[in-house]
């Protein structure tokens, strides 16, 4: 007696395992290096599209604020009318060249500061007037009366910091913005802030002193 033929669908699935079966065993590491990097393509695609843009990024070393940093990022992208879905302003009060007994936290601190200039992503930099005087000498500082759009800033001499002719900072007890978030308050030695002389979005910085220097709203 002729035996029953299996169904065409049933055979088809026998089949579709076995080549399964098959390409598993003799090319399991293939197969896992194609998913691996097709992962890895998705991942940095999606990270492509979510990323901000940095509208500015300001270090405020030895800065002891009385406010978050949060709060001084949302302020600035209101005051500059960034959307926050778009953009982020970095602006780090964490940081810290005295006043600590770690010496390490200090190194880790100037390693931040130095790196950050060096690939060029810093644009403004605050901390107390003998370390900011510390920095002049290696040309860290802009010369802020050489830059287009400055002329606000420079409205009041006794509010800048002048070093070989240069007009290279701009204390911070001149900044109302400063001041309402307690940034810099020691008696004992007054804060200044500059531009970075290599910064890319040097027009953002001077926008940014700028923002420090106008009344907060009450």
């Amino acid at each position: 007696m002729r035996a029953a033929a299996f169904p065409v669908s049933i055979m088809k699935k026998i089949n579709w395992k076995n080549e399964l079966a098959y390409l598993w065993i003799n090319y399991k590491w293939f197969l896992l290096a194609g998913l691996m990097v097709s992962a890895a393509v998705v991942y940095f695609l999606l990270a492509a599209l979510t990323q901000k843009e940095t509208a500015i990024s300001v270090m405020l070393i030895d800065c002891h604020a009385a406010v978050s940093q949060e709060t001084m990022d949302r302020d600035y992208l209101e005051a500059a009318e960034l959307d926050p879905k778009s953009f982020q302003a970095e602006i780090l009060t964490g940081l810290m060249f005295s006043g600590t007994d770690s010496g390490t936290y200090t190194m880790t601190s100037l390693s931040r500061f130095m790196s950050d200039i060096g690939n060029e992503s810093l644009d403004v930099a605050g901390m107390r007037e003998e370390d900011f005087l510390k920095y002049a000498g290696s040309g860290t500082w802009a010369d802020l009366a050489a830059l287009p759009g400055s002329e606000n800033l420079l409205k009041a001499p006794d509010s800048l910091l002048m070093k070989d002719g240069k007009t290279i900072g701009i204390y911070a007890d001149a900044l109302p913005m400063l001041r309402h978030y307690g940034c810099y308050e020691d008696p004992d030695t007054r804060g200044v802030l500059g531009v970075i002389y290599n910064s890319r979005r040097k027009d953002e910085a001077l926008r940014y002193l700028d923002f420090l220097s106008s009344m907060p709203d009450s």
